[in-house]
């Protein structure tokens, strides 16, 4: 089998599950990568034939007009055509199909309309800012700078939606993703659920030096301010560890990643319709209790009272699960083992790759 893998994304969730199926296909399979950045990635040599086609998008800090509309306009034209570029050389290099993945730019790429060959896409989520209720709502501002904002927001929900129409079959990663890609688009989808290197992501003998691990951004959209209103309910301060991960890569590896994870009490997952969440199957995988909004994909991947806690939206909630963990080290130590044992059971990336393959099977003996 001969495949193409293609996306444009940053660094981060999504662009981790590009190379950990690349990685893992590769070693039975002819498997090539075309991508776009603005940069060339070094850690993707486990690709037979890797195709970097450089594009860098104009940086908008919210002031400069000018650049904004070249962005909502030129920009967009430009990518397009780069995208049908990509497409000639993907179809004449004669691969069973396209693994085509999300773009950071239009959601759905404008790839999946010019490619001929077979493809499947895999939305990681719809184009949130038209689909989640939370983010669609237009920022605070002047009223011709809402007008152009609402419009721009259809422009990108139209190319979104009509690059999706071309993909010959979808995968969500969560059954929650499945039935949001069906209300935005219309479409029916298969789950592929994701998984967790457990060589690398294991337990340390590392020394507790925080109560908590947040990994996200200081946002409502990642649950901050939830664990902000929990925080003040204490008498004594838990240690928080904050891990911002920028989209440029910088701030930690993966390595560091686990060292974190095993240096914490407990992580809490508090994002808002996260699809599915892998910082709660990686922090599981260290042997590290979750505590998880109950709500999208964590639903599916942490077991209520046995790997981990679920919660609703709730600040006290919130300090009553944390209290009583930091309280009960044996209950902190019995529901992390659980989580380990949970995870190399149920996610690993060798079960995520099986239920590829046999997807890929049903889909190409039709």
């Amino acid at each position: 089998m001969k495949i193409a893998f293609f996306h444009e994304l940053p660094f981060g969730g999504a662009r981790r599950v590009v190379n950990e199926f690349g990685k893992r296909l590769a070693k039975h399979y002819t498997v090539d990568l075309f991508y776009v950045d603005k940069e060339e990635d070094v850690d993707v040599s486990f690709f037979q034939q890797i195709f970097f086609f450089p594009f860098t998008s104009s940086e908008w800090s919210g002031k400069a007009w000018r650049k904004r509309l070249y962005k909502d306009t030129v920009e967009l034209f430009r990518l397009a055509k780069l995208h049908k570029k990509i497409a000639v050389q993907i179809d004449k290099g004669g691969y069973d199909f396209v693994f085509v993945h999300p773009s950071q730019f239009t959601q759905a790429p404008f790839l999946l309309r010019f490619v001929k060959t077979p493809k499947i896409y895999f939305c990681q989520e719809p184009l949130r800012i038209v689909y989640d209720n939370f983010l669609r709502t237009l920022p605070k501002t002047s009223l011709p700078k809402r007008i152009y904002e609402r419009g721009i927001r259809k422009l990108r929900q139209e190319i979104d939606k009509k690059n999706i129409i071309y993909a010959n079959m979808i995968l969500a990663n969560s059954r929650f993703a499945n039935e949001w890609i069906k209300r935005a688009y219309g479409r029916s989808s298969k789950v592929c659920y994701l998984g967790v290197d457990v060589d690398l992501f294991k337990p340390l003998e590392e020394e507790k030096v925080y109560d908590i691990l947040f990994l996200g951004q200081k946002l409502p959209i990642e649950g901050y301010d939830l664990l902000e209103q929990a925080l003040s309910f204490f008498r004594r301060k838990p240690k928080v560890k904050i891990i911002e991960r920028g989209a440029n890569g910088i701030g930690i590896d993966d390595q560091q990643l686990v060292e974190e994870y095993n240096k914490t009490k407990l992580v809490v997952c508090l994002s808002r319709n996260e699809p599915f969440g892998l910082t709660a199957i990686e922090a599981m995988s260290c042997g590290v209790p979750v505590v998880a909004i109950r709500e999208g994909g964590f639903k599916e991947s942490v077991v209520d009272g046995e790997t981990g806690y679920l919660i609703h939206r709730n600040p006290h909630r919130l300090y009553r699960v944390l209290k009583k963990l930091f309280e009960d080290k044996e209950l902190r130590e019995a529901i992390g083992n659980n989580a380990r044992a949970h995870v190399l059971k149920n996610w690993t990336w060798k079960k995520s790759i099986e239920r590829f393959l046999i997807i890929v099977k049903q889909w190409s003996s039709r």
